[in-house]
């Protein structure tokens, strides 16, 4: 009998994952199926937003949502997992209006949303391939196309305004004109959880303003002096002596001679500057709520949603803000009124799209109760699971600094209309019932579905729509309701029986930079619809580095094409642009990986790694929740991996996969134990939802105790064709095809696509290992046993002696002393260490007691 392994290739290729996509497209191996019978388990995957191309870190992040997937999957349940794309908000608006040079309200706006429709597009293309080639299990690619949704269909929109219907119904939605974050160069208002914040090197100004009916005067020092005219406060510290006497008395602006009343408040801080501080309208959020405290509603502002100054900033009308300081501390210090100034630092708020600086002017804007309930979301919040229970922190914080109501509606195009149609009469806004609503509408040019007016009775069939859109989270806050088939999505459902059954969303997968916005504000609608947490687990994780720990972004100019390494080097011509690799990734690694092997080289090497590479890597680096570094050196050196398992497989090919025998050697049964506690481990690891913890348990066990140890052990053994020797044979086939199916199996949810080639192959031609269920430990071992530690320190120290003396590994050895422990490997150690005998006894592991001599005892 000659052993041939099934496996013909030598080594893995990358290329053969488009095989296995082919084979899981072709077979609907991730079609749902809603089997009574299982579970179901519904992942609210995050929608990409589709802006441009594809980056690394994208690509690592939802490899590992489809981790869970999969996992769950090989747990037995009917899994909705869908493919799904984002396409509201600014993104695409910004980058349409840099394109053309000019803004969208200069355009039509049927034609602007065009363009953008065609931008996006475009863009969909390459995120939804990478999904694929990345080897997302979703549905919607493998069988269940309907499992899937866009944020700007129709479908989607409609659902956002029934929920928005149903809220302004009860009285959770309410209009005003109240102080709002405003980006001047994307014409809109902001949400607090959409800024960011940049340290910038400023000036102190100290300014003399004089006191009211006396000859004193007093000394505040502003990095905002343009903002004078609309102070309306200067308080001091309670406990501020300098001051106390000025309670109740008014100081006079300069310039402005404007009375402003002087009052003791805990803000101000005495150590900064003069100690004594204006309040304006508006520097930052402790004016707003400061003015609040004193009952200053409605102070005058000066800063227009163009940026420019208005009336209240008088000679400084129609400048910019910049101008603007520039002007009044000229005039200042003509005045006499600019005593000093002095170098500063100063925490800057900026729009996180454009980041240009925000400023906070009074808008008359539509708004989403919230700080009334804050208590009741941290409830919600504690009845929710985090993976890890550390990242809820985040969420915790966020609560607990909230101070105002969300701002919901925008002054852009691209998003979903408000359907707000307002009477000719009484100029109410009207809001349709819930169920009047059958559609998507678009308010701005579509009539009213509501025929009279709720508050006059009037028609309204000439009522003026609303021309504003939602914030695009106001959408994309509703997405666990869509994953859970909310108002028919996927699937029809009469009744919404699925919706009720499965609602709370089983998980959302997230990153932790939008906990406060797309997390937190899921869990606000979910509240404020349904009284209920918005999911039952919530998975956070890291960010994607580069090798030094910086930060990698598109913006900054060090994101990584991941089509890099998914690609063959040499593509056909007809190869779309957006299928193929960014040229500047290239360059951006071998800057990033100058000090290694690849800094050095000129010409682009074959990255072809593929998927299964990127997604063990992906695992190795760092356990859950913890941000990864992405280091080409570390994707090399796991390759080497991937390869082993195949070298290991290829090998265990060779031989027949039988029935276990009457009885296992002693040796088969020692790694069957220790396989055993592999398993233990490695689903105490997968119930965390911490994929680094089986994979890096696998990698090691794999590389450490089974190639090195246990297959060099019963190479022997295995390709013995002794008839006297069939039971041992047979229990080593055995052995080394249950380990390797089960191998496969671990890694399954992680590098989907070398498992599923060698399994197919090897087991079941047309069934996928991914249909098939986890391992189960045959006992609750976790950790190994003494022997195995016995072992490895034993063959670990005959083949260092052999090496360092420069000896061949099969070189004979005479005699050997072995611990009492490994007294059931002496027929397999033989072999091994071609050893003609052994003895057991106390062990000493010094080189010295080595001796290759024929006549010599080997004693250790």
């Amino acid at each position: 009998m000659k052993f041939k392994p099934k496996l013909k290739q030598k080594r893995w290729k990358a290329i053969n994952e488009r095989e296995i996509i082919k084979f899981w497209t072709q077979n609907g191996v991730y079609k749902y199926c809603n089997d009574p019978d299982k579970p179901t388990y519904i992942i609210d995957t995050p929608p990409p937003y589709v802006s441009g191309r594809a980056h690394i870190g994208f690509a690592i992040h939802y490899a590992q949502i489809d981790m869970i997937a999969r996992y769950q999957r090989m747990l037995g349940y009917n899994v909705i997992f869908p493919a799904c794309v984002d396409r509201n908000g600014l993104p695409v608006e910004v980058k349409v209006e840099q394109e053309l040079g000019i803004s969208m309200h200069e355009i039509d706006r049927e034609e602007f949303l065009q363009i953008c429709k065609r931008e996006l597009d475009k863009a969909e293309e390459n995120t939804i391939q990478v999904m694929k080639w990345m080897g997302l299990s979703c549905n919607t690619f493998y069988g269940s196309p309907e499992i899937f949704y866009q944020t700007d269909s129709p479908e989607y929109r409609f659902n956002t305004q029934r929920t928005f219907c149903k809220s302004w119904h009860e009285e959770k939605i309410l209009r005003a004109t109240r102080p709002n974050n405003w980006c001047v160069d994307c014409g809109t208002t902001i949400a607090d959880a959409e800024i960011e914040y940049r340290y910038d090197e400023s000036t102190l100004y100290h300014i003399r303003f004089d006191i009211e009916n006396s000859d004193e005067t007093i000394i505040i020092a502003t990095t905002r002096p343009e903002l004078i005219p609309t102070c309306e406060l200067i308080i001091f510290h309670p406990s501020d002596e300098r001051y106390s006497h000025l309670q109740g008395k008014n100081a006079i602006t300069p310039i402005f001679e404007k009375k402003i009343p002087i009052k003791a408040h805990h803000e101000a801080n005495p150590k900064y500057g003069s100690g004594i501080m204006m309040i304006c309208a508006y520097g930052d959020k402790s004016d707003v709520k400061i003015l609040r405290e004193f009952g200053v509603i409605s102070p005058s502002t000066m800063i227009n949603a163009d940026g420019r100054i208005n009336e209240v900033g008088g000679i400084y009308r129609g400048k910019t803000v910049e101008e603007t300081q520039i002007a009044i501390l000229k005039d200042l210090k003509e005045k006499k009124f600019l005593v000093d100034s002095g170098p500063t630092s100063r925490r800057i708020p900026i729009c996180w799209r454009s980041k240009t600086p925000i400023e906070i002017i009074a808008m008359d804007e539509y708004y989403l109760q919230q700080t009334e309930i804050l208590p009741e979301l941290e409830k919600l919040a504690d009845q929710m699971e985090f993976y890890p229970k550390s990242s809820k922190i985040i969420l915790d914080s966020w609560i607990k600094s909230i101070t105002m109501d969300w701002a919901i509606s925008r002054r852009r195009f691209y998003g979903t209309s408000i359907p707000i149609w307002y009477c000719p009469k009484c100029h109410s806004a009207n809001v349709p019932q819930e169920d009047q609503m059958t559609r998507y509408y678009e308010a701005w040019k579509e009539k009213s579905p509501i025929q009279n007016c709720f508050y006059c009775g009037s028609s309204l069939e000439n009522a003026i729509g609303e021309e504003r859109t939602f914030d695009t989270w106001f959408d994309s806050s509703i997405s666990e309701l869509i994953v859970c088939n909310y108002g028919n999505t996927f699937f029809n459902d009469e009744n919404e029986e699925f919706f009720s059954q499965n609602y709370p969303c089983s998980i959302r997968p997230q990153g932790k930079e939008i906990v406060r916005t797309w997390l937190y504000y899921s869990i606000l609608r979910a509240y404020h619809l349904f009284k209920k947490p918005a999911f039952k687990q919530v998975w956070i994780s890291g960010l994607v580095r580069d090798p030094y720990g910086g930060k990698m972004s598109k913006s900054l100019g060090n994101s990584i094409d991941p089509l890099l390494f998914l690609q063959p080097p040499i593509l056909p011509e007809d190869t779309p642009e957006m299928f193929k690799p960014d040229p500047n990734s290239w360059k951006i690694i071998t800057e990033m990986e100058k000090s290694s092997k690849f800094g050095n080289k000129k010409a682009r090497p074959n990255l072809h790694y593929g998927a299964d590479c990127l997604r063990l890597t992906s695992c190795l680096q760092g356990s859950h929740g913890s941000d990864m570094r992405f280091s080409l050196i570390k994707l090399d050196g796991n390759a080497k991996f991937i390869t082993k398992l195949w070298n290991i497989a290829r090998f265990i090919s060779s031989f027949p996969n039988v029935n276990p025998p009457k009885s296992l050697h002693h040796t088969d049964q020692w790694i069957l134990r220790s396989l055993d506690a592999l398993i233990s481990r490695c689903l105490e690891g997968y119930s965390q939802l911490d994929f680094s913890i089986p994979t890096e348990n696998i990698y090691n066990w794999v590389w450490n105790v089974f190639a090195s140890h246990y297959i060099e052990l019963v190479k022997t053994r295995a390709y013995n064709l002794e008839e006297s020797e069939q039971n041992e044979a047979q229990s080593v086939h055995y052995t080394l095809h249950y380990i390797l199916e089960g191998i496969l199996k671990l890694l399954a949810p992680i590098i989907p696509f070398v498992t599923e080639f060698i399994y197919q192959n090897i087991y079941q031609t047309g069934n996928s290992i991914h249909q098939k269920l986890l391992p189960k430990a045959r006992s609750d071992q976790k950790v190994e046993d003494s022997c195995t530690y016995e072992l490895i320190k034993l063959n670990s120290f005959i083949w260092k002696v052999k090496k360092d003396r420069g000896f061949s590994l099969k070189a004979p050895l005479t005699k050997i002393f072995i611990p009492k422990s490994l007294k059931g490997f002496i027929p397999d150690l033989m072999e091994m260490h071609n050893i003609k005998t052994i003895y057991t006894a106390k062990p000493n592991y010094k080189e010295e007691n080595i001796i290759k001599d024929g006549s010599s005892a080997i004693k250790i």
